[in-house]
């Protein structure tokens, strides 16, 4: 099959139309009655690969979907951006928990950097939307402007790094789809990706946000910053330091009390991670040692065990280490 493409399925599903991938527990049949492809997934990570070629710039693809039944609600499915490699490599953009989430996959299956993007608390049983996807891959950079839309309505868009190829699928997770019409082009309409303001740094860097609502999720894997770390220091690289401490104000103690919290350095110019940390348990210190002296900061605590919101410094300026030294 090759772009453009429009299926509505009122005579059934084209012979050679789809195929099982990932774990592969798909069963697709044709719904005379509906003139709609149902497709029943087992609680496993299945997508339905639609047999197109590989895609190495812009395209959309849209899929009138229907939720006839979810076995463990709330639903859980959504898009398969596939690299064709091995067995589940690629974007996986999805329904979970009421929200529409984004992850990264290896081909083996091991899923990384999960993070909560956009609500879809309409996602029930019984309920059908038009769910399009809009891509365009900037070259130069190794990033993809990857668009949702849900009835039309632009809910989530955002810049996704690696892979130079991709092919659009349809994920489900113990879940039954019926749907009425798949269709998908190539061309986007969308911007090129622009570059940052801070001594240009990549976009690939610049979109690896860390944004409040994900610091302290327990799905959030911030581990895959690390990958990040050494350009990121290349660019935030200098002599000066930011440093303080996290403590919680007990009413009628004299002291506060010292807190082992998660510590961020931001940007305050593009929202970049440039470092993070922990406070230490016994004072309740933090520092940010050896950054550049140039942009202005933001620093926020979080609480990960969910008893106090976060605590906010903005507009901070670095000391020299030099001088914090003595």
């Amino acid at each position: 099959m090759a772009y453009p493409f429009e299926q509505d399925f009122v005579t059934g599903i084209p012979s050679g139309f789809a195929s099982n991938g990932g774990y592969g527990g798909i069963t697709a049949t044709w719904n005379e009655e509906q003139q709609a492809a149902d497709l029943v997934f087992n609680n496993a990570q299945n997508f339905w690969r639609l047999s197109d070629s590989p895609l190495t710039t812009d395209f959309w693809f849209e899929m009138d979907v229907e939720i006839v039944a979810s076995a463990s609600p709330p639903p859980h499915f959504g898009f398969w951006l596939w690299t064709g490699v091995a067995t589940y490599e690629g974007h996986r953009l999805c329904v979970y928990s009421n929200n529409w989430a984004h992850s990264y996959w290896t081909s083996g299956g091991s899923e990384y950097e999960q993070i909560t993007e956009a609500w879809a608390g309409w996602a029930v049983v019984g309920a059908r939307r038009t769910l399009r996807l809009d891509v365009k891959r900037q070259a130069n950079l190794g990033v993809w402007l990857l668009q949702l839309s849900v009835d039309g309505e632009v809910v989530w868009r955002d810049y996704k790094r690696w892979y130079s190829s991709l092919r659009p699928c349809i994920f489900g997770y113990g879940i039954t789809l019926r749907l009425h019409r798949v269709a998908g082009d190539t061309g986007s309409g969308l911007e090129d990706a622009p570059v940052p303001a801070h001594r240009r740094l990549p976009v690939a860097l610049a979109h690896r946000v860390l944004v409040p609502d994900n610091a302290a999720a327990q799905r959030y894997f911030h581990r895959g910053l690390r990958m990040l770390l050494g350009k990121r220091n290349h660019y935030y690289h200098g002599g000066h330091r930011i440093a303080g401490t996290v403590k919680h104000r007990v009413k009628g103690v004299i002291a506060d009390e010292p807190l082992r919290r998660r510590v961020l350095l931001i940007d305050q110019t593009t929202y970049v991670v440039v470092r993070e940390t922990w406070s230490d348990a016994a004072n309740g210190a933090y520092s940010f040692d050896h950054i550049d002296a140039e942009p202005r900061y933001l620093v926020i605590a979080f609480d990960h065990e969910r008893q106090n919101r976060a605590v906010v410094a903005d507009n901070l300026r670095t000391q020299p280490m030099t001088e914090l030294s003595l």
